[in-house]
């Protein structure tokens, strides 16, 4: 969540809300990940207790896990009108959460391939350029099984929704074909091997390399033609919560888009709330107004990229994580463990 530049232990965000409602909140960032996070509080929503939170984050399969456990609240969206209001239609009604019964998005993003024309050469178009021989060593891979599992079903032609065990086993081929031209599997690490010039094409997430963008302009961020995949990290409400109409409350606040404006100003990453772009394109104009050029032109990056707003064909070719039973992950997990370990 954004932070004030002079102090970072500030959130304006959070200020905002409680001047405006009266509530105060507690605001820590627990969740180094979305595996370790439900491994901590999975006992004690099994055991029917308050996990100490209201509100939580997390990515959108974790979501329909959740859900599908019955450790999340429903979500009245009567206690939620912003959200209906000023959503984009790409978050409503996901697959993973039919009818936000569980979650609304928080911000999002896209998985797609980032490169560095100075080292490729050429051009990136396609999840086979992945596999060109020509980069071998150069090549960069995710450690997250489902970000790579889906994106080479994709790139075998398969939508990740409709994937069979079969083609699941078919992207495992694909991805164990390509295994000797990689050069790591990388967790978040994958960002500064990009910006070091160790890899010259890798497996990307759209907000990382948007921020890499200020020190690097050259660095190109793409959605395959096969497609990518759209992340989306949800707030919800785990089961027995103290507060959960408070929590619903803070939802409604953050969908204001004024409000939703200055998260994304900060945060970089996809905004679900369409109407923020034109409010920081104001803000970067009253910045020209008062001589602050450095911020005006940050502004102006924000609201004009793709990385930030996606266009109307980015999203198109863009889909959701397949939601995975226990016995389905399970197997992913052995067929995806067999490329990284290899």
């Amino acid at each position: 969540i954004d932070t004030d530049d002079k102090d970072t232990s500030k959130h304006k965000t959070i200020t905002d809300y409680e001047a405006a409602t009266g509530s105060k909140v507690t605001y820590t960032e627990d969740i180094p990940d979305n595996v370790s996070f439900f491994g901590k509080i999975q006992p004690v929503l099994a055991a029917g207790q308050d996990t100490g939170y209201d509100l939580i984050v997390v990515t959108d399969w974790l979501i329909s896990k959740m859900a599908g456990l019955n450790y999340l609240e429903q979500i009245d969206l009567v206690n939620v009108p912003n959200f209906t209001a000023h959503a984009g239609t790409k978050y409503q009604n996901p697959s993973y959460d039919p009818n936000n019964a569980h979650s609304v998005p928080w911000q999002s993003g896209i998985t797609g391939i980032a490169y560095n024309p100075k080292l490729t050469k050429r051009e990136i178009t396609s999840f086979n350029d992945l596999l060109d021989p020509a980069f071998k060593g150069k090549i960069g891979m995710f450690t997250e099984m489902r970000d790579t599992m889906n994106l080479a079903l994709l790139g075998i032609g398969v939508k990740p929704l409709d994937a069979t065990i079969d083609d699941v086993k078919n992207a495992q081929k694909k991805l164990l074909e390509q295994a000797p031209l990689v050069r790591d599997y990388y967790d978040n690490s994958y960002a500064d091997a990009l910006a070091s010039g160790d890899l010259a094409i890798t497996m990307a997430w759209s907000g990382d390399v948007f921020q890499l963008q200020f020190d690097n302009p050259d660095l190109k961020f793409i959605v395959p033609t096969e497609g990518g995949i759209l992340w989306v990290d949800n707030m919800a409400i785990p089961t027995h919560a103290k507060h959960p109409i408070d929590a619903q409350q803070m939802m409604n606040f953050v969908y204001q888009p004024e409000i939703a404006a200055q998260i994304t100003e900060y945060v970089n990453y996809i905004c679900p709330v369409p109407e923020a772009q034109a409010i920081i394109k104001q803000h970067a104009k009253d910045a020209a107004g008062e001589g602050d050029s450095e911020t005006s032109d940050y502004l102006n990056a924000v609201a004009d990229s793709p990385l930030v707003f996606p266009t109307d064909d980015m999203l198109a070719k863009v889909y959701s994580y397949k939601n995975l039973s226990e016995d389905e992950e399970a197997q992913w997990n052995d067929l995806f463990q067999a490329v990284v370990q290899g």
